[in-house]
Formats: structure tokens, sequence, C-alpha cells
């Protein structure tokens, strides 16, 4: 062989050796790429290898991969919407990748009125909500879980009670009626959103100005929430677990004095000792005035201990539990999507027999029927059930706190001793049961490039049937409260509502200009039948007997039906120019049956403007600035929240007249009690907003300030008539207006620390001011709460001209009168005046004298506050570390002020028990010989403890008005990701493992049970009595452990 064919094949070889060698340095990666939020597997990821654009590879439905690439090569991983990532491999078989969502977000699209637009081309004042945030909040409402999530939003619940109700407001108080938002599911109008379950959540939109509701019209005036609820997606079929466990207890606990300290607190208002010489405890008197006492029943301190209240509120109150399991079963074909879902949800309460239980069922399907023609079906099914406790004047928590210590439970035969919290608990059966069905369809056809139409019709049925058994039941052997009958009250509503939407959308664009337009038509209507029977005198009280049949006597059955229909036109033009100058205008016109043929339209038109400076030329290299927008916005928006009778004249009958001369015979007729008015309108609202909306270092930080002025003229109100009109509630007019304005501050920085570490915090804040500039002819104050607790006969709240809303009012406390020497000067006897506290002693409040005429009257009430705060505010936080997360969530509210009726309770020893420091805190300037237990207290803020209250020391004052500031950790929850390592050899997507802490802790200076209070029980459709609290059930604080799992 010759020595070139020699070196030829040596060349060969070598070349052979290192192919090998090179091939051999190749290895398989495989993996599991997922959502870092949801740990959801992303099916159609790429992954690629760096440099070498041909090898690349997209994952599957369970978000797996496999690829060759050299040991040293470094892996590209997108995929749409999350940012990109580089991964080096370093000779790594098995690299499961964390997708982070892009820190831009102002290119997600969002909810629009009839329509979808992106996040930075909105200029409406609009604030989103990703449902992500909040389906995991242990709570039963969807706006308890968005409390303090928005800026100009404030949410407040109005009781801690299971399936209470929660108020909200959108940039303040706009009316004196009903003033919630309007609410908006998957396109459809709504009448509230309590029913939902908030893990059926995709999106929450709130719009917040006339620019981005005016296309609603109609009842849009207070706002609007738009609420997007979860799809299907293309992909396997995917089937999820969601659920939680967990305890609750309240956060606080008033303490009041046990009957040991409350004998002391006798014996020192009443001079007469509670005690006998060996140290028992008398209970009450006999026949002959003396103090019972008896060797035999044992009345002596450790019996009363047990079986008296000194334990009430412990008697009344237990470990609440709630808990929520769900599944959902999810997929698709590029034709089919579907999502079906069913949850329940069980609540009881910190306080006995309240308990609230739900069920959600929900099918939403998208289907492509042609190329032209798209389908969704939307259905959906809840049940409800609450069991209450009397709450309001009638609370249970209010009577367990000021019941007697020193009565008994039970006798010594197990009846009950008299008619306490317990008793009360035990002989009234209060339920509630409520059916919701609704369905929806759209029908989406592109009629050419340019043109699409869409129809859309829903119905909804609601029916609620509310139950009520009030038993009879032994006081004591002897006494079975004669006379007395069982009572059986039932309550029974149904309400059918449809709506028809029919919506023509023209859209078209080139390089610099984008246009975007839209026609359409809307109808809707509703019917409500209700009927309440009271009947008395059951057989007994057994459950069998619980119902209107099962009563004799006392038949009293009334009912009502009534409906309404409405129609609306909307027209809308967005413009856009080289994606820098924006333009939108819109103009809803709407009639309603709620008003007369000659001011049933309205017409509701608006326009703003928006400019991204940060598009200009001349921002070309300032890289730093991802977005820089100016916006500015007016229009006027519609209220007709009224009854839909509202216009009439009711009238009742059954009451005979005197008729002719002579004898006046006496002929039934009929008389109106509340008188209708035709020439009723609608409420209208003018707002007017400018904001700028920034993002900085690619919108991991976003930045938004706004003001706000909102007018509400022509306010649909019950004027105050002359109490000789003989009516039993004034006319509806349009009378009035009101102002709110304010400020809005939103702030979120987002951003990754490595691959590892990722971290976020956010904060919004508002300032609020809220203004009644005007009711109507002669400017007369409307009345809100009024109160008859004991001496407290007076109207606690008004809204008056030049205050807020549902203020509060009353007489101004001046000190306490020491000696006889200041009342006698004070009094002013010489000047034959005539003096409200000419019956004043030491230790009496001395009242301010406002108007300067010598006299405390009822004209020296005065402004004493408002129960709507100034400021509003929400910090969520969170921070990650691979399957590790730790989000933390404060909210509050600061400059309102609260009205606690308890203190008239638990500082007038006149009533019962009180407040367990009131030894230390009450007025006392002399103390008589052996009764030194109670100190000398001549500097003091409380008056004198006494059996009567003949100065009414506690009429309605700013004594029971307090700061109703708070800042609460509402939220700390702690979630664990399994690896997908793990996972993928379990065939399982997706496990996570919760710890969740809910209203940890509250750092508030409100000696009440919670200072979060709204509508007082029974007023909630209306806000004259806002922030009065009468014992309300308060929040409790909970912790529960949840489970999500899919597979």
């Amino acid at each position: 062989m010759s020595r070139n064919k020699l070196f030829r094949l040596a060349m060969l070889l070598c070349a052979m050796i290192f192919a090998v060698a090179v091939d051999a340095q190749k290895i398989n990666v495989t993996g599991t790429i997922v959502d870092s939020q949801s740990q959801e597997p992303l099916t159609g990821a790429v992954v690629k290898e760096k440099g070498a654009a041909s090898n690349g590879v997209i994952t599957n439905f369970d978000g797996e991969y496999t690829i060759s690439v050299p040991s040293n090569a470094t892996l590209v991983v997108t995929y749409m919407g999350f940012a990109e990532q580089e991964i080096a491999v370093g000779g790594r078989h098995q690299i499961d990748i964390t997708m982070e969502p892009e820190a831009n977000e102002l290119d997600e699209l969002i909810v629009i009125g009839y329509g979808m637009q992106k996040k930075s081309d909105v200029t409406g004042s609009i604030s989103s909500i990703s449902g992500k945030d909040i389906n995991d909040i242990p709570v039963s409402s969807t706006l308890q879980a968005l409390q303090g999530r928005a800026s100009g939003v404030n949410i407040i619940q109005n009781t801690g009670a299971p399936g209470s109700k929660t108020t909200i407001k959108i940039r303040g108080t706009g009316t004196v009626n009903d003033a919630d938002p309007l609410y908006v599911v998957d396109g459809f109008i709504v009448d509230n959103i309590d029913y939902l379950n908030p893990n059926d959540i995709e999106n929450v939109e709130i719009f917040k100005d006339a620019a981005s509701s005016a296309v609603y019209g109609s009842r849009a005036a207070n706002g609007v929430v738009a609420i997007t609820t979860k799809s299907g997606k293309e992909g396997r079929t995917k089937v999820t677990y969601d659920g939680y466990f967990g305890f609750s207890n309240p956060w606080k606990k008033i303490d009041v004095m046990d009957a040991d300290n409350y004998a002391l607190m006798l014996d020192y208002r009443d001079g007469t000792s509670y005690y006998s010489s060996d140290g028992r405890l008398f209970m009450s008197k006999d026949d002959n005035g003396s103090y019972y006492y008896d060797d035999h029943k044992q009345l002596l301190l450790d019996t009363i201990h047990n079986n008296s209240a000194g334990n009430y509120w412990d008697a009344i109150t237990r470990t609440g539990i709630k808990q929520q399991h769900g599944a959902t079963v999810s997929g698709g074909t590029e034709r089919l999507q579907y999502l079906t879902s069913a949850s329940f949800y069980d609540e009881k309460g910190i306080v006995e027999t309240s308990d609230y239980k739900r069920i959600n069922t929900r099918a939403n399907i998208k289907a492509t029927l042609s190329s032209w023609l798209n389908m969704t079906v939307n259905m959906a099914y809840v049940n409800e059930r609450q069991s209450g406790v009397p709450e309001g004047s009638s609370s249970i928590l209010k009577q367990a706190l000021y019941m007697n210590p020193m009565t008994y439970l039970h006798d010594n035969k197990g009846y009950w001793y008299s008619s306490n919290p317990l008793s009360r608990l035990a002989q009234n059966h209060s339920k509630m049961h409520r059916n919701r069905m609704e369905m929806n369809l759209s029908l989406d056809a592109k009629i050419c490039k340019l043109l699409t139409y869409q129809f859309k019709a829903s119905y909804y049925n609601t029916h609620r049937t509310d139950d009520n058994f009030s038993e009879v039941f032994a006081l004591n052997e002897d006494f079975s409260m004669p006379g007395s009958l069982t009572q059986v009250y039932k309550y029974q509503t149904n309400t059918e509502k449809w709506e028809i939407n029919n919506l023509l959308t023209f859209a078209w664009s080139d390089k610099h200009h984008s246009i975007t337009a839209l026609a359409g038509q809307t109808a809707e209507g509703s019917k409500t039948s209700w009927q309440q029977s009271y009947r008395s005198g059951t057989p007994s009280n057994e459950n069998v007997f619980h119902y209107i049949s099962s009563a004799y006597t006392g038949d009293k059955t009334y009912g009502l039906d009534s409906e309404w229909t409405a129609i609306g036109l909307i027209g809308r033009l967005i413009y856009s120019l080289n994606d820098t100058y924006l333009f939108q205008a819109n103009i809803r016109a709407d009639g309603s049956s709620k008003f007369s043929k000659n001011n049933r339209w309205g017409y509701f038109p608006s326009v703003s403007l928006g400019w991204k400076f940060s598009n200009e030329p001349f921002m070309k290299n300032v890289n730093w600035l991802t977005l820089g927008k100016f916006r500015i916005g007016w229009g006027t928006l519609g209220n007709n929240r009224i009854d839909e009778l509202a216009r009439y004249t009711y009238l009742t009958s059954g009451y005979n007249y005197p008729y002719g001369l002579g004898n006046h015979t006496l002929y039934e007729g009929s008389t109106a009690v509340v008188l209708g008015n035709d020439d009723i309108k609608w409420e209208k609202s003018e707002n007017f907003n400018i904001g700028f909306d920034f993002g900085f270092f690619n919108s991991r930080l976003t930045f938004t300030i706004e003001y706000f002025n909102k007018k509400t003229s022509d306010m649909l109100l019950r004027v105050p008539t002359v109490g000789s009109a003989g009516l039993d509630s004034s006319p509806m007019t349009n009378a009035g207006s009101v102002k709110n304005y304010g400020w809005e501050y939103e702030a979120k920085w987002k951003d990754n620390i490595g691959t590892n570490w990722r971290y976020e915090i956010g904060f919004n804040l508002s300032w609020i001011k809220n203004k009644v500039t005007s009711l109507g002819t002669g400017n007369e104050p409307i009345y809100g709460s009024y109160l008859s607790e004991g001496s407290i006969v007076d109207y606690v709240t008004k809204t008056a001209v030049g205050l807020p809303i549902g203020s509060f009012f009353g007489y101004v406390t001046d000190g306490i009168f020491n000696s006889y020497d200041e009342v006698a000067a004070s009094a002013q006897y010489d000047a034959g005046k005539n003096y409200w506290e000419q019956s004043a002693l030491p230790g009496d409040f001395r009242f301010k004298d406002i108007n300067n005429d010598g006299r405390i009257t009822a004209e020296d009430r005065t402004y004493l506050g408002s129960p709507l705060p100034k400021f509003v505010f929400g910090v969520p936080m969170g921070v990650g570390y691979k399957g590790i997360d730790l989000s933390i969530f404060f909210q509050g509210q600061t400059g309102n002020k609260v009205f606690n009726v308890m203190d008239y309770y638990l500082y007038n020893a006149a009533n019962g028990n009180v407040y367990a420091d009131l030894r230390d805190q009450h007025w006392s300037g002399q103390i008589a010989a052996g009764r030194e237990f109670f100190p000398l207290n001549t500097n003091a803020e409380v008056p004198d403890l006494r059996s009567g209250d003949t100065n009414r020391n506690f009429r309605s004052s700013d004594f029971f008005v307090h700061d109703g500031s708070y800042v609460r950790l509402k939220e700390l929850r702690l979630t664990y990701n399994f690896p997908q390592r793990i996972l993928s050899k379990l065939k399982i997507s997706n496990l996570a493992l919760s710890l969740t802490g809910y209203n940890l802790l509250t750092f508030t200076s409100y000696n009440g049970f919670d200072p979060e209070v709204g509508k007082v029980v029974g007023t909630e459709g209306n806000n004259l009595s806002m922030g009065v609290d009468q014992g309300n059930y308060p929040q409790a604080r909970s912790f529960t452990f949840g489970v999500k799992l899919g597979l």
C-alpha cells in the first residue's frame, strides 16, 4: 500500500473517531414547562438550542419536551405572553422550567363594555384584577375577595355573619338611594354577584368613569363591575380539584364585668350590699323586697360562675368552620372548548345557629360552528341556604354583653331561667333558601373582513324563601308564657329577568390609523312576585309544625307583582393615530318603564382623549419609559335604581269613614298611604377625570395617578312631608345633588432575581370627598338611622346641604360637672331660662350650647363626623422561590367615624352589664365608707354610675362617635408547589398545598367589635344609615389549609 493511501486512511479514521466523540457529547434533555402562577403545564412552548435554529421542539399537552443537544448547550424557551428564558444545560438530563408572565402587562386585552381593548389603548378609567389574585381567598363572596384591590373602590362587609351582604362604592357615594354599581357577568347584566364562586372567575374589570361606563348608560352612574368567568382551552381534558378547610374565631372580645364585679358595681350604684356577711352573693329580691337567700339552691359564687352569664358571650359563640371543595373539567379541540365546574361552600359562623351553605355549578362552552360563525353558551345553577341570628337593633351579641351576669341560664330543673341570648337562639328558627338558574347565549357572525354581528341573549330566575318560626317555651316549671302562641312567618319571592342584545362591530386599521365602531340595540325586562304570610298557634314546637298551614289563627297575607322593561341604543367610536393619539366617543339612549312616557328616555354621552407621549419620536431614545400616557374624559351616566312602582300611588283599604249629615253613616273606603309622582325622571351623574399612566423598565414598574370629579343631579329621593299629610311615605321626586371628588394612586413593581426568585409589591390609595350640594326646594335635611334605645330617642344620622351623605349629628359634650356649684353656674336658673340640664348632678355630662341661646335644646345638635372614609388603601406583596410562594395583603381606611350604640349599654349602669374597666373609668367624686373598691376619679370622661338618667347623659352625642380608622392584615398565604420531576412520575400535572390566615391582625383604636361597619341591617337599599354599630356580628379571624390538584 502506497504511503499516500496510508495517509488518507489515517485521516479518515481520525475523522470518524472525532465524529463519534462529538456525537457522544450530545445528550437527551427532558422536562416539563409550567406557568409559575397556576403551575399549569404550558402546551406549545418552544424549546430550542441556542445558535442552532433548526434544533427545536414544542411541548405536548402535558407541557413535556425532549430535545437532543450538546451537554454544554444553552436552551432558549419561549411562550406567548411569558418572558423568554435561557438555561444552561450543564450536562443535566432533566430540566423542569417555570415560565414567568411578561412584566409588560400593558399589551393585555381587557374587557370594556361590549368588547375588548388593549390595556395601553384604554382612555377611560378601568381597574383590572386578575382572577389569580382572588381565586384562593377563603371567603364566600366575590366582593369580599375584591376588598382593597383597586383604587377608588371602597368595599365594606356590613357584618361578619356567614353569607352577609357587602357594600361597594366606586368613587364615593353618588346618591342617597341604592349606590351599588352595575354588575355584568360574561357580558350580561345581573342583579348581584354574591352567588358567584370566586374560584370560577378569570378576570374582573371595574369601570370607574363615564368614558368606560357610558355604553351601559342606564344604572351605570355608580360604576360597573364586569366579571369574566373561566373558559376551556384547546388541549387534552384536564381535571382539577381545589379545596380548603379551616377554623375561625373572633379576632376581638369585649370584656364585660363578671358576676362578682357586677355585684360590686350594683353595691356602689344603689348603696345596698349584694353580699351576705359570709361573702355569698344574693341573686334577687323576694316578695317582701328582701334579698333572696337559700342554702339549698346553692346561690354561691361558684354556682353563678358555672350557670350564669358571667359567660353569655362564651355561651353563644363557638369555633367556626369553613370549607370549600370544587372540581373542574376542561379541555377542547380547535373547534370546541368546554369547562364545567361544581363546588360546595359551607361555613358555620362563630355565633351558634349562624350558617351558610352554597352549591355552585357552571358549564361554559365555546364552539366554532363554521368559518364565519362562533357560539358561546354559559349555564349556571346556584343553591344557597342560610340560617341567621338576630342583628341590628335586636342584636343577639348586644344582649350577650349587657345581660345581667347574675341571672341563671337555667333553673335547677333545666328550664330557661329568663329570656336570655341562649333562649332566644333556641326559640327562633330563621332560615333562607335561594335557587338561581341562568343561561346565556352568544352568536358571533363574521359578515365580512371588516364587519362582525353579535347576538346575545340571557335569562335568569331567582326564587327565594324565608322561613321563621318562633317557639313558645317554659321559662320555669310553673310559668310557660300564658297567652302567647307560636309564630310562623313565610316570605317568598320569585324574579325572572331576560336580556337581548344585537351588536354590530366595524374594525379597520392600517399602518397609521385604527378605527373600531360599535352600534347596537339592547332590551331587558324583569318580573318579580312576592308574598308574605303570618300565622300563630301551631300544635307544638316540633319541626313538623314549622309551616303556615299548621297554625290556626291570626292569618295575615300580603303580596305584590311588579315588572319593568327597558330598551337602549348604543353607539361607540374608537380611533387611534400612529398608536399615539387616542380618541373615544360613546352615546347611549335608554328608555325605562319606571318613568312616564314624557320622561321615559335618557341620553348619556361621553368622550375621552389619550396621548401616548412615550410613542412620540422625541421619546425614541428614552428606553426606561415603556409607557407614558395622558388621558382626559367627560360624560354623563344615568340611574333608575328605584322601585318599579315608584311613580304610582299606593292605596290601602279596610277603613271606615263617616259620610253624610246627622248620624254620619260609616262606609268602608280607601286612602292613599304613598303618593305617586308621574313627573320623576332619570337621575344623572356628570363625570370628569384626568390622569396619567406610566410604565417603567419594560413595565416592571407601573404607576397611575388620576383626579376625578363626579356630580349627581336630579337625585331620586323622598323629600320629607308634614305629618298632617297622613302618608306613610313621601312621594318620590327628583331633588338635590351631591358631589364626589378626589385622587387615586396605583403603583406596582414586579420583577425576578435570577431564575429562581421572584417578587412584587403594589400599593393603591384613594382620597375621596363627599358633599351634598342641594336637597331640592327648601333644602330640608333627610334623617336616617333612628335609635330608640332607652333614653336615646334621636336620629343619629342626617343628610344635609354642605355635609357628607349620612353624617352623624347630635350633642357635644363639654366635660363632666364636678360639683353642685358648677351645675348651678351652668344652669343659670336666676336668668329664668329653660336650661335642659336643670336636673344635672355632679358626675353628669355638661353639654355645649352650640347656638349660644342659653339653653340646651335640639337646636344644639350639630355635625359630629362622617361614616365615609377619606382614605382607602390596599397593599399587596408577594415573594417566591422556586415552588414556594408567600403572599401578604394589607388593607384599611382612615378618616371615618363610627357611632357605637354599644356604648349606651356598656357605659350605662342603668341598663345591665357594663365594660369590665368601667370601675376605673367612670366619674366618682365621693366614696362612701366601705365602698372603697371604686376609686375616686374626678378627671373622668364617663359619667357617674346611676340607676337612672335624669340628665339624659346618654342622649345621642359625640360620646358615642369614635374614630373608625384601621389597618388590617387581611391575608397571609404560604403555598408550596410540588416540582414537576416528582409529579410527572405520578402522572399529576400540578399539586399545591397552602396555608392561609385571613383577618389575622387589625390595628385600630375603635372600642367596638370591628371598625369595619357598613349599613344598618334592614337599610341596605339606601345610604342614610352607614357606620352605626348596633353590636354587629364581627368578622372572624380564620386559618385554612388548601389543596390544588390537577390531573
